[in-house]
């Protein structure tokens, strides 16, 4: 049975909620916090979704993004949620039916990495390639109608045309790319392939953990929020039911994870202080000072008493370097501001237990890479000041701007606290659907995938 379906898209109507307190002074006050049960939560959702999806096999929803809008007044996760559901079907009647074969690696690698697109549609010139072509057509026209899936290559029917890679099968490879997080770039090289070997049982198994994410992540009373998807590397800043501004940003590599949790954003910092971390200090700089004393005067470290704010300095001469065991260390070592502080210009406060924020960064390369894991839990923010504009327009503060802009230009910090505190949520979503209706699939890059859908399994079956 043949299913047709193009990118699965969903419209995004992001819900605006009015329940928020006001003071006697007229101004909202911040939503409190709630918690609840996590093991209620996983019991709930795996009674009420991970078990009656199992084995389910239909078509996927052919509804328009536009007929979506129109006929439906769910918030934007309900509207999330219909589509990932709608694509989790599609993807298992494809597995119920066989699943598509996986591409040869050998065949692909050879000759995918050739560009053959051309208004011409260039020519086959091996039997060889003619398979390759027609191997990875058969395969994209499993997800994109727009791609001929008839044709055939000449080592079958030698009166028929062969497949070529025209420019619907490079659009395909590069739509492909955009919706894994992959280097847009029409080539098939061996990360595309990677994720073209994705069988449509690990995608649907995938969209059904997701799900349960979704359902798990409570609704919020906010008029706005913060939203950071780890695995997809990207911070979304959504107001009055709408994402405003959209913003790469690094996450904690796979050995400094970022955690998940939510939170409120309190204040500001421009110009910050880096109060190094004791693991950093003892493993990392204690070896680099012993190595050249010079060190923390050349990287602008100064080295305080008895706290990060004591104004009370160590002479590092005083110090036995070579000695110093991981995590023992008396005092306390603080990066003053500077054009080489790694927390740059700006970084964004929610104190928690994990002592993760967000903050600018003086390595902007990191963000022209599809794989941003790198930082040591902190999230890194392309374009940090942005956020404080948007925070500026959402509060009426019209002079927090103008004060921003006239601290960046001193050498010390400035703290900005904010009257309204802004939710911060950090999500792991492995696969999700955008505000265009796309669904779109990451790479587990902390390993949580299994993990959590093992502990769904084990409650759903008490």
């Amino acid at each position: 049975m043949e299913t047709e379906h193009r990118a699965v898209k969903h419209t995004v109507q992001l819900r605006h909620s009015d329940q928020l307190e006001v003071n006697a002074s007229g101004r909202f006050l911040a939503p409190k916090k709630r918690t609840s049960s996590i093991a209620k939560q996983l019991f709930i959702a795996a009674a009420s979704f991970w078990l009656p999806l199992v084995g389910v096999a239909s078509t996927v929803s052919t509804s328009s993004p536009k007929a979506l809008e129109q006929t439906s007044n769910n918030s934007v996760l309900q509207t999330q949620l219909k589509q990932m559901k709608s694509a989790y079907a599609f993807y298992s009647s494809i597995a119920q039916q066989g699943g598509w074969e996986a591409l040869n690696e050998d065949l692909l690698l050879k000759h995918g990495a050739l560009r053959k697109a051309s208004a011409d549609a260039t020519p086959i010139h091996s039997d060889e390639e003619a398979q390759a072509v027609s191997a990875l057509v058969a395969r994209l026209g499993r997800e994109y109608t727009s791609i001929d899936t008839n044709c055939t290559h000449a080592l079958i029917a030698t009166h028929s045309e062969p497949c070529v890679f025209d420019k619907d099968v490079e659009n395909a490879v590069k739509d492909f790319q955009r919706r894994h997080g992959l280097v847009v770039d029409g080539v098939v090289g061996r990360k595309t392939l990677a994720a073209l070997n994705m069988s449509a049982d690990e995608k649907a198994q995938q969209l059904a953990l997701n799900i349960t994410r979704l359902e798990m992540f409570e609704e919020k009373d906010s008029d706005a929020y913060v939203l950071v998807n780890i695995p997809e590397f990207r911070l979304r800043y959504i107001s009055k039911g709408r994402v405003k501004a959209t913003k790469d940003v690094v996450v904690g590599k796979p050995s400094w994870a970022t955690p998940s949790f939510s939170d409120h954003i309190e204040k500001f910092v421009v110009n910050p202080e880096w109060r190094i971390p004791l693991s950093i200090a003892t493993k990392e700089i204690a070896p680099k000072v012993a190595d050249n004393p010079n060190y923390l005067e050349e990287n602008n470290i100064v080295i305080r008493r008895n706290s990060f704010v004591d104004d009370e300095l160590v002479d590092p001469n005083t110090i036995d370097w070579e000695n110093i065991k991981p995590y023992q260390f008396d005092h306390f070592l603080v990066k003053l501001p500077n054009e080489k502080n790694p927390l740059g210009k700006v970084k964004y406060l929610f104190p928690n237990r994990h002592a993760v924020y967000v903050h600018d960064t003086p390595y902007q390369q990191w963000f022209s890479e599809t794989n941003r894991a790198a930082s040591h839990g902190c999230i890194r923010l392309e374009d940090p000041f942005s956020l404080a504009k948007l925070i500026a327009e959402e509060q009426g503060v019209e002079s927090l701007m103008d004060n921003v802009i006239t601290a960046r230009e001193l050498s010390q910090s400035k703290t900005f606290h904010l009257e309204e505190p802004l939710p911060i949520h950090l999500v792991y979503w492995t696969a999700w659907a955008d505000q265009d209706g796309t669904v779109n699939f990451r790479n587990d890059i902390y390993q949580r995938d299994r993990r959590d859908a093992k502990a769904l399994t084990q409650v759903a079956s008490l």
